[in-house]
């Protein structure tokens, strides 16, 4: 994780501030979300790897949501789960590719590439374990079980889950005026199944879904612009979608 200063055309003063333990090498599962808190704080998901049973382990961020300070180091009021890494936020993650705050609140959600099937959507509360790769409602690639448990005691359950998988991508709250009964629904960017999502969530519960267009490519994300449009980024091309007349 790095920060730096925008002069002009380029960055400056590039400064690395924090770095995830233990550095490991891997073709994917980088995580890697940035989510602003309004306490000055940070969210930053991280991916396991594709190590699998790190994600369980509190001596490392592998599979990992952590809170840092803008500056890297750890801020208080973190839970406190491990004594080596107190950075750690929430654990048993795999693939955290999404990542938002709730309109009005702290309160951060999640969503995070399943192996084949299970694809999450998870409300993050700290010190929780959301428990990969004990728990899925997935399989290995090659069809073979994975794990046989989708519940167990002491690891949380997904708000919604996707059998078969979307290859969920990046989140976003609507906060726009263009679109008033939007207001506060979760848009979902999905890879594999190239469509945008729209969630309607009520009392922490997933009341409704439904798909606003599809096939139009790999879909990484989506965000509520400045002028209150929608923006999704397709491949090669970004689309700013607002009210029909």
């Amino acid at each position: 994780l790095a920060r730096g200063r925008w002069v002009g055309n380029a960055l400056a003063d590039i400064q690395v501030i924090y770095r995830q333990v233990p550095k490991t090498t891997g073709a994917g599962h980088f995580g890697a979300r940035i989510v602003f808190r309004p306490d000055k704080t940070m969210f930053v998901t991280l991916g396991e790897r594709q190590k699998f049973d790190p994600a369980q382990d509190l001596n490392g961020t592998l599979g990992k949501v952590i809170r840092l300070n803008r500056d890297g180091s750890v801020p208080e009021g973190n839970p406190g789960i491990s004594q080596t890494r107190p950075e750690i936020w929430t654990y048993g993650h795999r693939n955290p590719q999404g990542a938002a705050l709730r309109p009005g609140t702290t309160e951060l959600w999640v969503n995070e590439h399943g192996p084949q099937g299970g694809d999450e959507l998870n409300r993050i509360i700290a010190g929780r374990n959301y428990g990969w790769p004990v728990i899925s409602y997935g399989m290995n690639y090659d069809g073979t079980t994975l794990t046989e448990l989708t519940a167990k005691e002491g690891m949380e359950q997904p708000i919604a889950y996707w059998v078969p998988s979307l290859a969920t991508c990046g989140i976003n709250f609507y906060t726009g005026d263009l679109f008033p009964k939007w207001k506060n629904h979760l848009f979902l960017a999905s890879l594999a199944a190239e469509q945008l999502l729209r969630i309607e969530i009520a009392g922490g519960k997933v009341i409704s879904q439904e798909v606003l267009f599809k096939d139009l490519g790999r879909i990484r994300h989506v965000i509520t612009g400045p002028d209150g449009a929608l923006y999704v980024l397709l491949p090669k091309r970004i689309v700013r979608l607002t009210p029909a007349p």
